[in-house]
Protein backbone atom coordinates (compact mmCIF):
# COMPACT_ATOMS: atom_id res chain seq x y z
CA UNK A 1 0.00 0.00 0.00
CA UNK A 2 1.26 3.63 -0.71
CA UNK A 3 1.64 5.14 1.96
CA UNK A 4 2.28 9.08 1.17
CA UNK A 5 -0.69 10.26 -1.07
CA UNK A 6 -1.20 13.52 -2.69
CA UNK A 7 -4.50 14.56 -3.84
CA UNK A 8 -4.66 17.05 -6.62
CA UNK A 9 -7.87 19.42 -6.55
CA UNK A 10 -9.55 20.99 -9.29
CA UNK A 11 -13.32 22.63 -7.95
CA UNK A 12 -15.60 21.95 -11.92
CA UNK A 13 -15.34 18.02 -11.37
CA UNK A 14 -17.43 18.09 -7.74
CA UNK A 15 -20.89 17.04 -6.54
CA UNK A 16 -23.22 19.38 -6.65
CA UNK A 17 -22.07 21.94 -9.31
CA UNK A 18 -22.21 23.34 -13.09
CA UNK A 19 -21.82 26.36 -13.29
CA UNK A 20 -23.08 29.28 -15.12
CA UNK A 21 -23.29 29.82 -19.34
CA UNK A 22 -20.25 31.74 -19.87
CA UNK A 23 -19.01 31.57 -16.64
CA UNK A 24 -16.43 29.56 -14.84
CA UNK A 25 -16.41 29.33 -11.23
CA UNK A 26 -14.88 32.11 -10.16
CA UNK A 27 -13.89 33.01 -7.39
CA UNK A 28 -16.41 34.88 -5.31
CA UNK A 29 -19.38 33.57 -7.19
CA UNK A 30 -21.90 31.47 -5.64
CA UNK A 31 -21.41 28.28 -7.54
CA UNK A 32 -17.44 28.46 -6.71
CA UNK A 33 -18.72 28.79 -2.70
CA UNK A 34 -20.44 25.81 -3.56
CA UNK A 35 -17.68 23.88 -5.38
CA UNK A 36 -14.96 24.80 -2.52
CA UNK A 37 -17.24 23.45 0.35
CA UNK A 38 -18.29 20.43 -1.46
CA UNK A 39 -14.65 19.51 -2.43
CA UNK A 40 -13.67 19.83 1.20
CA UNK A 41 -16.34 17.19 1.95
CA UNK A 42 -15.03 14.91 -0.58
CA UNK A 43 -11.06 15.39 0.07
CA UNK A 44 -12.16 14.86 4.32
CA UNK A 45 -13.90 11.45 3.02
CA UNK A 46 -11.19 10.55 1.33
CA UNK A 47 -8.04 11.23 4.02
CA UNK A 48 -10.11 10.03 7.03
CA UNK A 49 -10.17 6.53 4.95
CA UNK A 50 -6.62 6.64 3.86
CA UNK A 51 -5.49 7.27 7.36
CA UNK A 52 -7.75 4.74 9.28
CA UNK A 53 -6.29 2.19 6.02
CA UNK A 54 -2.36 3.42 7.42
CA UNK A 55 -1.51 6.29 5.28
CA UNK A 56 1.36 8.06 6.94
CA UNK A 57 0.78 11.45 5.10
CA UNK A 58 -2.21 12.83 2.92
CA UNK A 59 -1.33 16.10 1.34
CA UNK A 60 -3.45 18.48 -0.97
CA UNK A 61 -2.45 20.25 -4.20
CA UNK A 62 -5.17 23.21 -4.42
CA UNK A 63 -4.74 24.20 -7.80
CA UNK A 64 -8.22 25.63 -9.05
CA UNK A 65 -7.35 29.15 -10.58
CA UNK A 66 -4.05 29.51 -9.17
CA UNK A 67 -5.17 27.53 -5.81
CA UNK A 68 -6.39 28.41 -2.28
CA UNK A 69 -10.08 27.70 -2.79
CA UNK A 70 -10.40 25.19 0.15
CA UNK A 71 -10.99 26.95 3.64
CA UNK A 72 -8.50 25.18 5.18
CA UNK A 73 -10.54 25.59 8.35
CA UNK A 74 -12.85 23.03 6.87
CA UNK A 75 -10.09 19.89 6.01
CA UNK A 76 -9.25 17.28 8.08
CA UNK A 77 -6.21 19.10 10.31
CA UNK A 78 -4.36 16.00 9.50
CA UNK A 79 -4.20 16.89 5.52
CA UNK A 80 -0.81 18.86 4.23
CA UNK A 81 -1.65 21.96 2.33
CA UNK A 82 1.27 22.12 -0.63
CA UNK A 83 1.77 26.03 -1.56
CA UNK A 84 0.59 25.64 -5.20
CA UNK A 85 2.75 28.31 -6.49
CA UNK A 86 6.09 27.14 -8.25
CA UNK A 87 6.63 24.31 -11.16
CA UNK A 88 3.95 22.41 -11.65
CA UNK A 89 3.83 19.67 -8.96
CA UNK A 90 7.52 20.32 -8.76
CA UNK A 91 7.21 19.99 -5.24
CA UNK A 92 6.33 16.08 -5.26
CA UNK A 93 9.75 14.41 -6.04
CA UNK A 94 10.68 12.31 -3.03
CA UNK A 95 7.75 13.26 -1.04
CA UNK A 96 4.70 11.38 -2.52
CA UNK A 97 4.04 7.84 -3.43
CA UNK A 98 0.96 8.40 -5.43
CA UNK A 99 -1.30 10.78 -6.67
CA UNK A 100 -5.37 11.20 -6.63
CA UNK A 101 -7.59 13.52 -8.60
CA UNK A 102 -10.68 15.25 -7.35
CA UNK A 103 -13.05 17.67 -9.33
CA UNK A 104 -11.19 17.27 -12.73
CA UNK A 105 -13.00 17.49 -15.46
CA UNK A 106 -13.22 16.87 -19.36
CA UNK A 107 -11.23 18.21 -21.52
CA UNK A 108 -12.14 21.37 -24.00
CA UNK A 109 -14.33 20.14 -26.67
CA UNK A 110 -16.25 17.72 -25.12
CA UNK A 111 -19.40 17.39 -26.13
CA UNK A 112 -21.66 16.99 -22.92
CA UNK A 113 -18.91 18.12 -20.70
CA UNK A 114 -19.92 20.26 -17.99
CA UNK A 115 -17.67 23.09 -17.78
CA UNK A 116 -15.18 21.43 -19.96
CA UNK A 117 -11.85 23.27 -20.49
CA UNK A 118 -8.06 22.76 -20.88
CA UNK A 119 -6.33 25.15 -18.63
CA UNK A 120 -8.34 27.80 -20.07
CA UNK A 121 -11.50 28.13 -21.34
CA UNK A 122 -11.13 31.87 -22.73
CA UNK A 123 -8.30 31.18 -24.62
CA UNK A 124 -7.17 27.92 -25.44
CA UNK A 125 -9.41 25.55 -28.15
CA UNK A 126 -7.05 21.87 -27.85
CA UNK A 127 -3.93 20.58 -26.68
CA UNK A 128 -2.38 17.62 -28.49
CA UNK A 129 0.49 15.36 -27.30
CA UNK A 130 1.46 13.44 -30.74
CA UNK A 131 -1.96 13.85 -32.49
CA UNK A 132 -4.06 13.05 -29.62
CA UNK A 133 -6.36 14.90 -27.84
CA UNK A 134 -4.91 15.82 -23.82
CA UNK A 135 -6.50 17.61 -20.88
CA UNK A 136 -5.23 18.57 -17.57
CA UNK A 137 -5.97 14.94 -16.11
CA UNK A 138 -3.43 13.79 -18.67
CA UNK A 139 -0.65 16.52 -18.15
CA UNK A 140 -0.59 16.18 -14.20
CA UNK A 141 -0.61 12.16 -14.23
CA UNK A 142 2.23 12.63 -16.71
CA UNK A 143 4.42 15.22 -14.73
CA UNK A 144 3.77 12.77 -11.30
CA UNK A 145 4.81 9.93 -13.48
CA UNK A 146 8.30 11.52 -14.46
CA UNK A 147 8.80 12.03 -10.14
CA UNK A 148 8.23 8.00 -10.41
CA UNK A 149 4.96 8.77 -9.02
CA UNK A 150 1.53 6.67 -10.69
CA UNK A 151 -1.62 7.76 -10.54
CA UNK A 152 -3.81 5.55 -8.89
CA UNK A 153 -7.87 7.28 -8.36
CA UNK A 154 -9.77 9.60 -10.26
CA UNK A 155 -13.26 11.24 -9.12
CA UNK A 156 -15.17 13.21 -11.01
CA UNK A 157 -18.10 13.45 -13.78
CA UNK A 158 -18.92 10.29 -15.75
CA UNK A 159 -17.41 11.46 -19.28
CA UNK A 160 -14.28 12.70 -17.24
CA UNK A 161 -13.87 9.58 -15.73
CA UNK A 162 -13.98 8.03 -19.22
CA UNK A 163 -11.45 10.33 -20.10
CA UNK A 164 -8.92 9.29 -17.11
CA UNK A 165 -9.29 5.87 -17.55
CA UNK A 166 -7.78 6.63 -21.33
CA UNK A 167 -5.15 8.69 -20.02
CA UNK A 168 -4.10 6.35 -16.96
CA UNK A 169 -4.25 2.84 -17.64
CA UNK A 170 -6.01 0.70 -14.42
CA UNK A 171 -6.55 4.21 -12.49
CA UNK A 172 -9.84 3.86 -10.00
CA UNK A 173 -12.56 6.19 -10.51
CA UNK A 174 -15.55 7.30 -8.45
CA UNK A 175 -18.46 8.77 -10.32
CA UNK A 176 -19.43 12.15 -8.96
CA UNK A 177 -22.32 13.17 -11.09
CA UNK A 178 -23.53 12.73 -14.49
CA UNK A 179 -23.04 15.00 -17.17
CA UNK A 180 -25.55 16.21 -19.62
CA UNK A 181 -24.12 19.45 -21.09
CA UNK A 182 -22.00 22.31 -20.26
CA UNK A 183 -24.18 23.66 -17.37
CA UNK A 184 -26.25 20.70 -16.71
CA UNK A 185 -25.92 17.20 -14.89
CA UNK A 186 -27.51 14.87 -12.20
CA UNK A 187 -26.16 14.95 -9.37
CA UNK A 188 -25.61 12.32 -6.52
CA UNK A 189 -26.13 11.45 -3.71
CA UNK A 190 -23.72 13.00 -1.22
CA UNK A 191 -23.66 10.42 1.58
CA UNK A 192 -23.63 7.84 -1.26
CA UNK A 193 -21.02 9.46 -3.16
CA UNK A 194 -18.51 9.79 0.28
CA UNK A 195 -18.93 6.45 1.01
CA UNK A 196 -18.05 5.17 -2.55
CA UNK A 197 -15.17 7.69 -2.41
CA UNK A 198 -13.94 6.54 1.16
CA UNK A 199 -14.08 2.86 -0.07
CA UNK A 200 -12.28 2.94 -3.43
CA UNK A 201 -10.07 5.24 -2.77
CA UNK A 202 -8.70 2.97 -0.34
CA UNK A 203 -8.64 -0.03 -3.03
CA UNK A 204 -6.60 2.43 -5.62
CA UNK A 205 -3.55 3.33 -2.97
CA UNK A 206 -3.66 -0.85 -2.11
CA UNK A 207 -2.59 -1.64 -5.39
CA UNK A 208 0.85 -0.27 -6.67
CA UNK A 209 1.66 0.30 -9.72
CA UNK A 210 4.58 1.20 -11.95
CA UNK A 211 4.54 4.72 -13.34
CA UNK A 212 4.74 5.22 -17.27
CA UNK A 213 6.85 8.74 -17.69
CA UNK A 214 6.18 9.83 -21.56
CA UNK A 215 8.75 9.18 -24.00
CA UNK A 216 10.63 11.69 -25.47
CA UNK A 217 10.75 13.55 -28.08
CA UNK A 218 7.48 14.26 -28.77
CA UNK A 219 5.12 16.26 -30.62
CA UNK A 220 3.17 19.13 -28.77
CA UNK A 221 0.40 21.02 -30.15
CA UNK A 222 -1.89 23.68 -28.43
CA UNK A 223 -4.32 25.64 -30.60
CA UNK A 224 -6.04 29.00 -28.96
CA UNK A 225 -9.19 30.52 -29.97
CA UNK A 226 -7.39 34.18 -31.06
CA UNK A 227 -4.15 33.97 -33.44
CA UNK A 228 -2.53 36.47 -31.53
CA UNK A 229 -2.18 34.65 -28.40
CA UNK A 230 -1.01 32.13 -30.82
CA UNK A 231 1.57 33.95 -32.32
CA UNK A 232 2.76 35.42 -28.95
CA UNK A 233 3.06 31.61 -27.48
CA UNK A 234 5.02 30.78 -30.22
CA UNK A 235 7.63 33.81 -29.87
CA UNK A 236 7.73 32.46 -26.07
CA UNK A 237 8.53 28.87 -26.61
CA UNK A 238 11.34 30.28 -29.11
CA UNK A 239 13.10 32.23 -26.52
CA UNK A 240 12.81 29.47 -23.88
CA UNK A 241 15.05 27.33 -27.17
CA UNK A 242 11.93 25.24 -28.19
CA UNK A 243 11.35 24.55 -31.55
CA UNK A 244 7.89 25.80 -32.76
CA UNK A 245 6.05 26.45 -35.59
CA UNK A 246 2.51 27.30 -37.17
CA UNK A 247 1.53 23.72 -38.70
CA UNK A 248 0.67 23.34 -42.65
CA UNK A 249 -2.43 23.44 -43.79
CA UNK A 250 -4.07 22.49 -47.18
CA UNK A 251 -6.42 25.41 -47.29
CA UNK A 252 -5.35 27.82 -44.90
CA UNK A 253 -1.61 27.22 -45.97
CA UNK A 254 -0.50 27.33 -42.18
CA UNK A 255 -2.83 27.62 -39.05
CA UNK A 256 -2.41 30.59 -37.41
CA UNK A 257 -4.22 29.24 -34.43
CA UNK A 258 -2.03 26.84 -33.92
CA UNK A 259 1.11 26.00 -32.36
CA UNK A 260 3.38 22.48 -32.72
CA UNK A 261 6.49 22.41 -31.00
CA UNK A 262 9.17 19.16 -30.65
CA UNK A 263 9.36 18.50 -26.82
CA UNK A 264 12.86 16.98 -25.36
CA UNK A 265 12.35 16.64 -21.88
CA UNK A 266 9.55 16.85 -19.09
CA UNK A 267 10.99 20.53 -18.36
CA UNK A 268 10.40 21.95 -22.03
CA UNK A 269 6.76 19.79 -21.86
CA UNK A 270 5.52 22.27 -18.44
CA UNK A 271 6.59 25.23 -20.50
CA UNK A 272 4.34 24.34 -23.50
CA UNK A 273 1.70 23.94 -21.16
Amino acid sequence: MYKRILLLCDLEGVNNVVGEPYHGLSRGTEQWEIARHQAAGELNAAADALFEAGAETVGLWDNHGGGHNIDVGELDPRITVEDPSGPRLGFTAGRYDCVCFFGYHAMEGTLGGVLAHTMSSASVQFYRLNGRYIGEVDMDSAIAASHGIPSRFFAGGNIACAQAERAVEGIVTVTTKTELSRNLAQFRDNDALLREIREKIVTAVREERDPHPLTFPCVFEKSFKRVEDAAAYRERLLSAGIAAEHPEDDILGRDAHTVRSTVGTMDEFIICI
